[in-house]
């Protein structure tokens, strides 16, 4: 993988780098999620730890389900490029990505109605 300038240097002239082999992508995967795998531990739990009741749920999950939309949206763009290109195997792993995303996108917008408290109901009409 090219140094953080080398890649800055590509971006600039519109161009980014891509790996040579499956093995590269793996690795370069792995070293990103273990790289920031302590800072984003760190961040979220310290995050959690200051929610109080349910509403303070909310703003987070209505913010990751519009970044969740926008992954959806990304995936299905892609994966219509890569059938137009005939890349019928990566047009198959992005479209169960997209599926995934879209049941993703149901569960966290659930999750976000679901911080807001419903009514009383009294323990004799349960």
């Amino acid at each position: 993988m090219p140094n953080a300038l080398t890649r800055f240097f590509m971006g600039l002239m519109g161009k980014s780098w891509a790996y040579d082999s499956a093995e590269d992508v793996r690795e370069a995967i792995a070293k990103n999620s273990f790289d920031t795998l302590e800072e984003k531990v760190r961040t979220h739990t310290q995050g959690a730890a200051r929610l109080t009741d349910s509403f303070a749920f909310q703003p987070g999950l209505v913010d990751l389900h519009d970044d969740l939309h926008d992954a959806w949206h990304y995936l299905v763009a892609i994966r219509s490029r890569a059938r137009e290109m005939g890349y019928g195997t990566l047009a198959e792993h992005l479209d169960a990505a997209a599926e995934t995303t879209a049941a993703t996108l149901a569960i966290v917008a659930t999750a976000a109605e679901a911080t807001v408290p419903g009514p009383e109901v009294p323990a004799a009409n349960r």
